[in-house]
């Protein structure tokens, strides 16, 4: 007969034991407190590259003059971590306002900050105009002694879009030179599709930074667990290897979950006198920490022929494991999982390979799309199972990536040609309703520019599936000029009618015309036209380095370091000479800020998703599709005045 952890705890153990959970399993292993406790204990801080990322956004954002700084995860994987990372090493010279529950007014806002700056406001002067007033003098006062106020907002997604307009009033508060309040924004998803809507689209160009955080790798699961136990006083292995793949199967990777499953097996380790935490045991507390549902209904026993032979291999396979049986839900899940039976869909897993940090990131992060709570009980066998391969399957007639064929195959001059007199008034909401589409099947045209087909994106944010390609999404704004700097294929949002957003997919420029990829086929239409109905809104699809780090600077050391170096070194006239060194050192910051000025970008000395994508056109990294096509950078080259 099945009993819980609980149940066993309480029949082996005395009642004055079991009453506190901490006197139960930390004497037994010999720690000297719970170790997996979910309350924010700096003692037992984990920083993955991806958290160290995310704080060098917060750093990096400190010390600059305005806009907004924006870090997003899912609920759980560790945003208040990184916040209270970043507020335990301020810069010299910054203060800063904490803002925990965003859910007030904007009056109730303001008060809040003259409350954390410690700004006097008399009971009748209680006004928004008399508070900002307030706050407008004592940020003068600060910037004349040298000072940083900088405004943090957690659960931002929580703000009222009122109210986030009163915040993005605030950083108008400025001098000729300077703005005078810096502004991190810290949420949930949901707060990267708030400022997404019309109506907030000047705050989010005013985003001067953005980083995403996602759950652990398998790998940085078992290196946070371990770690834990180590700051716990215990230097032996408390979790097998195989219970620590079923943690991460179970919980996502999700740290929060990762420290509610491993207290719980940890208690079930200890009544049943183990030694080590099993997958058995891992097994059990997921169940219990997850509980059954009285609503789902379980999952039908597929009875075909197919299934019935995966079921048969998968019992060879758990034979050949040690285990005594295997489940029906295992066997669909080999069924899901054998090559030919599905394309690549959104749905599944994506790849696991090395460390990272926004999709963590990157090739190195797996895509996690179900909600963090549904992840808890978990198939036998997921946590070994192999993922689809992350590339997808070529579309038919697509050219290699980085070729300068269109998709179909065909040369641009036969391509269909869009008159231009479907841009003007009377014909433009037709020519958009045939042309533009919603950002998730623009991006999935976009992907096959990449070699990348998949059948479907999340509607919500089609970009953080990218990440498990390997591929990154960058947001900007700007015009045809910065596209063709970046030379990257674009999706290009296109002013719409109050509707939901609608883009554009720019897979070429060839001269005066562009070649837009459409469900159809490709069709070429003029880039005069295209700019007349272009918010400037794009996004460009790029490749972070292998171990998927977004934001090489000052303070990162580590395999993503030595990358940067070999990639700057080939580029011509670098003079940065080889070396193997894993730290971001004077000479590397110089090199990098030279190479940005080179190319017109921000001479901050940080390599970011722009700095790394012209590093690629520099170096010529092959397997990059180009927007700009060889004949077209030919020709504008050939046109430039020659040096006497």
């Amino acid at each position: 007969m099945y009993r819980s952890i609980g149940q066993a705890a309480r029949d082996a153990l005395p009642t004055a034991i079991t009453s506190s959970r901490a006197s139960v399993y930390p004497k037994y292993f010999g720690l000297k407190e719970p170790s997996f406790s979910i309350a924010p204990d700096p003692h037992y801080l984990f920083l993955s590259e991806q958290h160290k990322e995310a704080l060098a956004h917060l750093l990096y954002g400190a010390g600059e003059s305005g806009g907004f700084v924006l870090l997003t995860g899912e609920v759980g994987t560790g945003k208040t971590t990184v916040c209270r990372a970043f507020l335990e090493q301020l810069p010299e010279g910054v203060e800063v306002a904490l803002i925990l529950n965003p859910a007030v007014t904007a009056n109730e806002l303001l008060l809040n900050l003259c409350d954390e700056f410690r700004i006097p406001v008399p009971e009748g002067e209680r006004s928004v105009k008399a508070l900002v007033d307030r706050l407008n003098v004592y940020l003068l006062e600060a910037h004349g002694k040298g000072r940083r106020p900088v405004l943090i907002i957690d659960e931002a997604q929580s703000l009222r879009p009122k109210v986030l307009e009163q915040v993005r009033l605030l950083t108008n508060l400025e001098t000729s030179k300077h703005k005078l309040l810096q502004i991190f924004l810290i949420g949930q998803p949901e707060l990267r599709r708030l400022l997404e809507r019309d109506a907030l689209r000047q705050i989010n160009q005013r985003v001067t930074a953005r980083f995403h955080l996602r759950p652990f790798t398998r790998e940085e699961t078992g290196d946070y667990i371990r770690h834990r136990v180590a700051v716990a006083g215990v230097d032996r292995p408390l979790f097998t290897a195989a219970a620590i793949r079923r943690i991460y199967t179970c919980s996502g990777g999700v740290p929060r979950l990762v420290n509610i499953l491993c207290d719980r097996a940890l208690l079930g380790a200890c009544v049943t006198r183990s030694s080590q935490v099993t997958p058995a045991i891992v097994k059990r507390a997921a169940r219990e920490v997850q509980g059954e549902s009285i609503e789902k209904p379980p999952r039908p026993v597929v009875r075909t022929g197919f299934a019935a032979a995966a079921a048969f291999v998968l019992a060879m396979i758990a034979g050949w494991l040690g285990y005594a049986w295997v489940s029906d839900d295992a066997a669909a899940l080999l069924a899901d999982l054998l090559p030919g039976e599905r394309s690549l869909s959104a749905g599944g897993p994506g790849p696991e390979s090395t460390p990272s940090p926004e999709g963590g990131e990157g090739s190195g992060q797996e895509a996690v799309s179900q909600s963090p709570e549904s992840l808890l009980v978990a198939s036998d066998g997921a946590a070994d199972a192999t993922p689809p391969d992350p590339g997808g399957v070529a579309a038919s007639g697509e050219a290699a990536p980085g070729g300068d064929a269109p998709l179909d195959g065909a040369p641009v001059d036969v391509l269909p040609q869009i008159d231009p007199a479907r841009f003007d008034p009377d014909a433009i909401a037709e020519t958009l309703e045939r042309i533009a589409m919603p950002e998730s099947d623009a991006l999935r045209l976009l992907l096959l520019r990449w070699g990348v087909e998949v059948n479907d994106l999340p509607a919500g944010d089609p970009c953080a599936r990218v990440a498990s390609f390997g591929l990154r999404c960058e947001r900007g704004q700007g015009d045809l000029e910065e596209l063709r700097l970046f030379d990257r294929p674009a999706l290009l949002r296109v002013r719409d009618a109050g509707g939901a957003p609608r883009f554009l997919v720019l897979s070429s420029i060839d001269g005066p015309s562009g070649t837009l990829a459409l469900p159809g086929g490709n069709e070429s239409a003029p880039l005069d036209r295209l700019e007349s109905v272009w918010t400037g809104d794009h996004i460009l699809v790029w490749q972070p380095p292998p171990t998927g780090s977004a934001l090489i600077g000052p303070g990162t050391s580590g395999e993503s370091v030595r990358w940067l170096r070999e990639l700057l070194a080939k580029v011509p006239g670098s003079g940065l000479p080889a070396s193997d060194s894993t730290y971001y050192d004077t000479e590397l910051t110089r090199s990098v800020r030279a190479f940005q000025a080179s190319r017109g970008l921000v001479t901050d000395g940080i390599a970011g998703p722009r700095t790394l994508i012209q590093l690629h056109n520099a170096v010529d990294l092959p397997g990059v599709p180009r927007l700009v096509r060889t004949s077209d950078v030919s020709e504008s080259a050939s046109t430039e005045p020659t040096e006497p």
